[in-house]
């Protein structure tokens, strides 16, 4: 394996792929590994772990076998264990393969998606007024607990530094959303929430569609994480311009 420094290089290699763009700092936190062009970057935080990226398109089997052995070098070379790695980031296609070469537990299925494009102007916007993540932590922890129990997002730490939110005529949320930062400072999206019984009114869009604005704004770009099977915050995110860049098969390491 061959080590990386230099973020120019790596973006350069990827051919300017979105995620090492706008998702991966400059200069280069942690390490970063290249083997058979695939690269495997140690993620920090509260997950510690490795990003496993191939970089520039090839056919499916060349990249998975590509894949297979950069997975191998990671764990004979003894990288996991040295760098206290608790999880694996994979391509979704390549799914099989991380679970052949390691021992991996429970995790998830996620897109990362980003746009640089302004979303299409909806009237309600005028409606989406700011919250706070200290000032209005319980009732965002309430809300967002009532309405989508699988919400990932910390609120009342300061991690999401931007909460805007719709109420309705009797002054209760009808919905919520925030903003954390990438490791290069670019807003991503999170907490999207609808209370249960407004969803299909276009709200997620409304709320979405605010805070990507308020973002290109600020910062050229906006990002977000889905799960992979939410089909309906699929097609809000592709209305706003949002396209996935890398379909993530996450898991703790058994």
């Amino acid at each position: 394996m061959d080590r990386l420094t230099s973020h120019a290089e790596l973006l350069s290699l990827s051919g300017d792929d979105p995620w090492v763009r706008w998702a991966l700092p400059d200069p280069l936190q942690g390490e970063v590994w290249l083997h058979d062009a695939v690269a495997l970057v140690q993620r920090l935080g509260p997950r510690p772990g490795f990003w496993v990226a191939p970089l520039r398109g090839r056919d499916a089997t060349t990249e998975a076998d590509r894949v297979r052995r950069a997975l191998t070098q990671l764990q004979q070379g003894g990288h996991l264990r040295r760098l206290g790695a608790r999880a694996v980031s994979v391509p979704q296609e390549h799914a099989e393969v991380a679970h052949d070469v390691l021992d991996l537990g429970d995790g998830g299925d996620w897109d990362w998606m980003w746009t640089t494009s302004q979303p299409p102007v909806d009237a309600r916007e005028r409606d989406v007024i700011p919250l706070d993540d200290r000032r209005d932590a319980t009732e965002l922890e309430r809300f967002t607990r009532e309405h989508n129990p699988r919400v990932w997002t910390e609120i009342g730490t300061g991690r999401v530094h931007h909460w805007v939110g719709v109420r309705g005529l009797d002054g209760a949320l009808v919905a919520v959303g925030g903003a954390e930062r990438e490791a290069t400072g670019v807003p991503h999206l999170a907490g999207i929430v609808t209370a249960t019984q407004h969803r299909g009114c276009g709200l997620a869009t409304v709320v979405s569609a605010a805070l990507t604005r308020w973002a290109l704004a600020g910062h050229g770009a906006c990002t977000l994480g889905m799960f992979s099977d939410n089909a309906a915050a699929r097609t809000v995110y592709a209305r706003l311009g949002f396209r996935t860049a890398r379909a993530w098969h996450s898991r703790m390491l058994a």
